[in-house]
């Protein structure tokens, strides 16, 4: 009985069916999403990575706090508190993961950086059976292989093995690999207790303050003429993707979500032919078929799955 008592704040709230399916294309519109960030960034002009990292987080939080009106059930933090742990270390896991990227993108090979950080899969592959219960999804071992043999051949672009580059760079991608999986593990988690909007609000909250230092020199000049892209980019490339990745949680297993994330490298592929003219290499290519194929042997369903109630 005093369970129930404990529970009941939560109640009000109303939680989706477990549908994988539904879940893959939440994550999968997540990744386009995320990839868009390419266009967006590359028309700021006149100011650096960590800049544009900062005001697209702050650009993200302040479109969710306009939000707020439309889900007072965030604006009730009591009736979340016990998940406040969770949610504080999840917002810090999300600024991470962006500022360890940029770091990387600067610091060694695009390419590598893409590679390591994706290593984000093989984490949440390996640490969802254990630490969230999941039970793996059929074809998981086939796909996970699919899955990392394609991204090593889109960010490879045919060399037999990847180029370092800067230790201190690497470092950083393999360690926003890390935080990444924690991003995906944690929001799996909290999954019947707090919402999707909740999980995003106050991520991107923390991601902001996190950010805040190298947006203190960013002059009124830069931002008139860089305010279009650094909201887009905030909002677009940003906040609704990692939205858009938190509701896919609700609804597929961890496990799912990491593999089906790999579509943002190929959709950035894709970007780069149809806006830049960039031709990808043979084994570019079929690194693309390799990770789609992943992706569909990894959404198919072990066995019909029945609706749960509880939280959304």
């Amino acid at each position: 009985m005093a369970i129930k008592t404990r529970l009941k704040p939560l109640t009000r709230l109303k939680t989706p069916s477990e549908h994988p399916a539904t879940g893959v294309i939440l994550v999968a519109l997540g990744a386009l999403g995320f990839s868009s960030t390419i266009f967006f960034a590359r028309s700021v002009v006149g100011m650096d990575a960590f800049m544009l990292a900062c005001f697209r987080a702050w650009a993200s939080f302040l479109f969710f706090c306009v939000m707020l009106p439309r889900h007072p059930h965030t604006l009730r933090p009591r009736a979340y508190r016990r998940e406040w742990g969770w949610l504080l270390l999840m917002g810090v896991t999300v600024g991470a993961t962006g500022m360890l990227y940029i770091y990387a993108v600067q610091h060694t090979t695009a390419a590598n950086a893409v590679l390591l950080n994706n290593t984000s899969t093989l984490y949440v592959a390996l640490l969802a059976p254990l630490l969230l219960r999941e039970p793996r999804p059929r074809y998981a071992t086939v796909s996970l292989v699919l899955a990392m043999v394609g991204i090593v051949g889109i960010t490879n672009s045919g060399n037999a093995a990847p180029r370092v580059g800067n230790l201190s760079g690497g470092l950083a991608a393999l360690l926003g690999g890390v935080t990444l999986a924690m991003t995906i593990l944690i929001s799996r988690h909290l999954r019947g207790r707090v919402g999707g909007l909740t999980q995003i609000w106050w991520s991107t909250g923390i991601a902001a303050l996190m950010a805040l230092p190298w947006g203190l020199g960013v002059t009124r000049e830069q931002l008139a003429v860089n305010y279009a892209p650094l909201i887009a980019s905030g909002v677009l490339g940003h906040g609704v993707p990692y939205l858009l990745y938190f509701l896919g949680l609700q609804r597929a297993p961890a496990q799912v979500v990491g593999i089906v994330a790999l579509l943002e490298p190929v959709s950035g592929v894709l970007m780069g032919i149809l806006l830049y003219h960039e031709v990808p290499t043979l084994v570019s290519l079929l690194g693309i078929v390799l990770i789609l194929t992943s992706i569909v042997l990894v959404s198919q369903k072990r066995s019909p799955v029945l609706p749960v109630k509880g939280v959304y």
